[in-house]
């Protein structure tokens, strides 16, 4: 076996690995959140839910501009103020501050880009399953992201713009869906 089959072999076991510990986080984030739509009440919600999207719009567009120091100054301020959720206890509630706290802290944009797709996918989930946004909200999909396996976030308006990759492939991705209240 040649070196660059040996490299390949460890690039494809590190892929494997990395696909394997994504389905594990988005599976584990996606359960947790069903635990939301059946805390509190309706308004708490919604008005959780709104605070977690205004942050969150401002993270999604902060790292689509490639703005890093933004990212995590908005991920600190609302890690902070989201310590006495109305859902504490819950898991999807954990989840959404383990992963801004994440962002937060994050050593490079990177980083903050794969705690972001696990704030992405809780949020996404507990948007699903309560119906909360009281606006539209647009559910995009890229599907290269996090090699190859894919990420999914979501944006205030339909102009597609890509956290996962900002300027290397800002219009990199697809609309999926439009969640609203019915």
């Amino acid at each position: 076996m040649c070196s660059s089959d040996l490299d390949t072999t460890d690039i494809m076991k590190s892929l494997i690995a990395l696909f394997i510990a994504t389905m594990a986080i988005v599976s584990t984030s996606y359960a947790q959140c069903e635990h939301c739509s059946a805390a509190g009440e309706s308004s708490a919600k919604d008005s959780d839910s709104s605070h977690h999207l205004t942050s969150y719009f401002e993270i999604q567009k902060a790292l689509a501009n490639d703005d890093f120091k933004a990212a995590k100054k908005v991920a600190a301020t609302f890690n902070k103020e989201s310590e006495s959720c109305s859902l504490a206890g819950h898991d999807c509630c954990a989840t959404i501050r383990e992963s801004t706290a994440a962002i937060a802290k994050a050593i490079d944009i990177k980083s903050a880009r794969a705690s972001f797709k696990n704030f992405s996918d809780t949020l996404i989930a507990k948007l699903e399953s309560e119906e909360a946004a009281s606006d539209p909200v647009y559910k995009m999909h890229c599907p290269m992201a996090f090699g190859n396996t894919g990420g999914t976030w979501l944006q205030d308006n339909e102009d597609l713009r890509n956290p996962y990759y900002g300027s290397m492939m800002l219009k990199c991705g697809m609309q999926q869906a439009v969640i609203s209240k019915k």
